[in-house]
């Protein structure tokens, strides 16, 4: 599995305090099955170029404790972004997108709100060349009618990442029934866990939360999910999309899903 939405590099936000706290959520990582992860710090809104350094020189510490503890994964370097006029702007810092393929850029909406114009800023990203991935939508839903805006999005090419643990109920019952109806209408591209500690906001929600994407759409999609599409994204590769937002895979032929793998 590869997992784009972490908060485990240390000390920068809300996510783990130390480096020590970052090497248990990498372990909880590889027990779990996870082999990529894209750490994704949030970004504050007077960004610096010092700010920047701090990032780089915190991923590089966190690559040199994984490499010495020949932990077996693979950490790319990405950020989640609170959705912001001058979004753009941000393009010229090497965190902007995932994996710094200049493709995809993890957005971050205010909570239990989908600001207005939102669909014009994310319309210019995309004249831009890059697709917004926006962080887990159903958590900025109050009322179920304004899921209609979200498929709006997915309409005009944004994409969408759902939170593993709001499907377990972690965030309360209108999250997890928003997620719910965004998987069965295909309006969902990748599952991720937005882990924050080892705790109660562990990286492993991500493998917990299977069985149950496994019983709402099915296997093959839930490997698309945590597999396949994060994959692209990280590649910079484009993800083919139907009418309905779901990604439609031109490469079938290579998704190999073992009887049970992805639904243990």
């Amino acid at each position: 599995m590869i997992d784009v939405h972490t908060h485990i590099l240390p000390g920068l936000d809300d996510g783990a305090k130390t480096v020590d706290e970052s090497l248990l959520m990498i372990r909880q990582a590889i027990d779990a099955g996870i082999e990529v992860i894209c750490v994704t710090p949030h970004i504050p809104d007077d960004v610096a170029p010092s700010f920047q350094e701090k990032i780089d020189r915190t991923f590089q510490l966190l690559l040199s404790q994984v490499q010495r503890e020949r932990l077996k994964i693979r950490l790319v370097l990405g950020s989640e972004i609170y959705v912001r006029q001058d979004i753009g702007s941000l393009s010229q810092f090497n965190f902007f997108s995932l994996n710094q393929s200049g493709k995809y850029v993890l957005l971050e909406l205010p909570l239990e709100l989908i600001p207005p114009n939102l669909d014009r800023l994310l319309y210019d990203l995309l004249l831009d060349g890059v697709t917004p991935v926006i962080a887990h939508p159903e958590r900025s839903i109050v009322e179920m009618s304004q899921l209609k805006a979200v498929e709006d999005l997915v309409r005009l090419g944004a994409l969408t990442q759902i939170n593993a643990g709001s499907l377990l109920g972690h965030f309360g019952r209108p999250p997890e029934k928003a997620a719910e109806y965004l998987l069965r209408r295909n309006q969902v591209h990748v599952m991720a866990s937005d882990a924050h500690d080892s705790g109660t906001r562990s990286i492993a929600v991500l493998r917990q939360a299977l069985p149950e994407v496994c019983r709402l759409v099915g296997k093959t999609k839930a490997e698309e999910l945590v597999t396949l599409n994060p994959s692209r994204i990280l590649s910079g590769e484009d993800l083919v999309t139907d009418q309905c937002g779901a990604a439609a895979d031109k490469r079938s032929t290579e998704v190999r899903v073992a009887e049970g793998e992805a639904c243990d």
